[in-house]
């Protein structure tokens, strides 16, 4: 999920082994109708955050989630930004969840589907439909409204960012890209409660997959192909704890839900507290900030060098996630792209004095990376960056490899531009960055652009040295790596439009494979092999940056950098 102006998605050890125990061929029957430890959007509930019982009622104003502005999008089908998605995920539920009652131990369990199985060469899927999940308008969640509302992302016409996710399936890339009406790889069963699912390939991971708001359903009465680019412009129908209170539209300073009184509770077996959370739309995170400390609402995020000041005074959020915090170098472009100018960027990576950002921007609350995928992550491995992820510039180290560089016949004929979405909090990181650059000898500008086109001009080869954040939208190894280092995911979020066909094999070949061990090994050279071409330098891994007001009960924010909406109250 590309992070806007805040972050999303703990510390697992043995690869794969949460999916595995789900998806394989042997069926889930978990009852969610009973679950009540689970919750119903991005992640559970965190045992001993409130002794209270819950209290119904009340509005709940959030200064935090649009602190940088209006989202581009809060359709699942569209939102593939961060806090668009959070709204998304608010007003819909899908097939599958993770549950992190446990932060170090997520289990991803069923949702809207009541069970699932998988044959044995994990590319069958057979999800098994509750007959209890209702619309906001009352009508029935139907496994034909999946398949329908999937068919609608992968439609030309909607131009969604999120198709990638369902391209394993059999069939996608034909109406994608041949004009096909049907998506072949699904057989959607109304009157069994079934969706079947065929993949293109093996996926082992895909039941986490479709964990993944873009995978939500949407009344196939109401949402049509003609129909489905202007659905977000209405008051949407969907199957989630909240619903819209009146339509959004661009412009709107703030977007209004409501509790949802049709829910059919999601994992954890009950409906939301909150009569009303209000999202208002702010122009920057320092003036959202200004907000709630003159009691405009009850959250906001930490802006830039406030973090020891703000946590001291409020309640916070600040918990490890799964999130990255990077650069990305466009491959394409003539001045830092390419195997002729690995050295130049390598020695910019060098240079960079990731603690002093820490410290200028986060007071230190970051945790310093090591590669690409953080801990918590089935799979992870430390060290993957080798020695070019330096915690404190090693100048000696890069300026030798910039005369290098220089000396193969490298050159500068214009200072390299970082660009970087404005208002969003990262100035202050890169004029750390531009400083360091000029210790080496490298003439460096800021390149601010508009937070809210942004990362679609990125994913068009504008970046040149480019920032962005990723957070996990699911604890799976192939979800960052296959995003950010994929061939297949330029255009996308492959922003260092980074092509190597052996890195594609690699991930090609880990989602094949059932073993859990030989996947993430697979997974683990891909990152490598990336993180050895200086495609994406990382600077850190995120850590939460949301405070509240003492009123607020049982604030929970997942790993996947999601507040739980439907589980906080307000005390009275």
């Amino acid at each position: 999920m590309r992070q806007t102006g805040l972050a999303r998605l703990g510390a697992l050890t043995i690869a794969g082994a949460i999916v595995l125990s789900a998806c394989g061929s042997s069926s889930n029957t978990a009852n969610t109708s009973t679950n009540d430890t689970a919750a119903a959007t991005g992640g559970t509930t965190a045992p001993g955050k409130s002794g209270d019982q819950p209290v119904k009622g009340g509005t709940f104003i959030d200064l935090q989630n649009f602190a940088t502005g209006e989202p581009a999008h809060i359709d699942p089908a569209l939102a593939s930004e961060l806090n668009g998605a959070q709204v998304a995920t608010l007003l819909y539920d899908g097939l599958t969840e993770y549950d992190f009652t446990d932060r170090s131990n997520p289990v991803l369990k069923p949702e809207v589907a009541e069970s699932w199985t998988s044959n044995d060469k994990a590319d069958v899927f057979t999800f098994k439909i509750r007959k209890d999940v209702k619309y906001s308008d009352g009508s029935t969640v139907m496994p034909s409204d999946f398949k329908n509302a999937w068919e609608q992302v992968l439609n030309p016409t909607l131009a969604s960012d999120l198709t990638y996710l369902l391209e394993p399936i059999k069939g996608a890339t034909d109406i994608e890209k041949n004009g096909a009406k049907e998506l072949s790889g699904v057989v959607a069963d109304d009157a069994a409660g079934t969706l079947v699912v065929t993949l293109e390939a093996p996926f082992a991971d895909f039941a986490g997959v479709v964990s993944h708001p873009v995978f939500s359903p949407k009344p196939k009465a109401l949402y049509t192909a003609d129909k489905s680019a202007d659905w977000e412009k209405t008051a949407m129908i969907g199957n989630g704890p909240y619903k819209m209170k009146k339509a959004y539209a661009s412009g709107d300073q703030q977007i209004e839900l409501v509790r949802n009184d049709s829910y059919y509770g999601g994992l954890e077996g009950h409906n939301a507290y909150l009569d009303e959370v209000d999202f208002k739309i702010s122009k920057d995170i320092d003036s959202a900030f200004a907000d709630f400390e003159a009691g405009n609402g009850q959250t906001a995020a930490i802006p830039s060098g406030k973090f020891a000041e703000a946590t001291g005074k409020y309640p916070n959020a600040t918990e490890p996630n799964l999130g990255l915090y990077y650069f990305a170098f466009n491959q394409e472009d003539p001045v830092v792209g390419g195997a002729k100018n690995l050295k130049l960027r390598q020695a910019i990576s060098l240079g960079i004095d990731r603690q002093g950002i820490n410290k200028a921007a986060y007071d230190g609350s970051r945790r310093m990376p090591s590669g690409i995928t953080p801990p918590g992550l089935p799979g992870f491995k430390t060290g993957l960056c080798g020695d070019y992820c330096p915690e404190s510039p090693n100048v000696d180290k890069a300026k030798s490899l910039l005369a290098e560089w220089k000396a193969a016949g490298g050159t500068l004929t214009a200072p390299i531009k970082i660009n970087f979405n404005a208002g969003s909090g990262h100035e202050d990181v890169v004029n750390v960055m531009v400083a360091n650059l000029k210790d080496l000898g490298i003439e460096a500008v800021p390149d601010p652009r508009d937070a809210k086109t942004y990362f679609k001009e990125m994913r068009t080869g504008a970046c040149q040295f480019c920032r962005a954040g990723w957070i996990w939208d699911y604890p799976i190894y192939d979800n960052g790596v296959n995003a950010l280092l994929n061939s297949a995911s330029i255009g996308g979020d492959n922003l260092a439009r980074f092509n190597d066909p052996a890195v594609d094999k690699d991930i090609n070949d880990a989602r094949q494979t059932t073993d859990a061990a030989k996947r993430a090994a697979l997974y683990q050279d891909a990152e490598k092999l990336g993180l050895d071409a200086m495609a994406t330098m990382p600077v850190n891994w995120y850590a939460g940056n949301i405070v509240y007001t003492d009123k607020v009960q049982n604030y929970i924010y997942t790993p996947l950098q999601f507040t739980l909406y439907d589980d906080l109250w307000l005390k009275s």
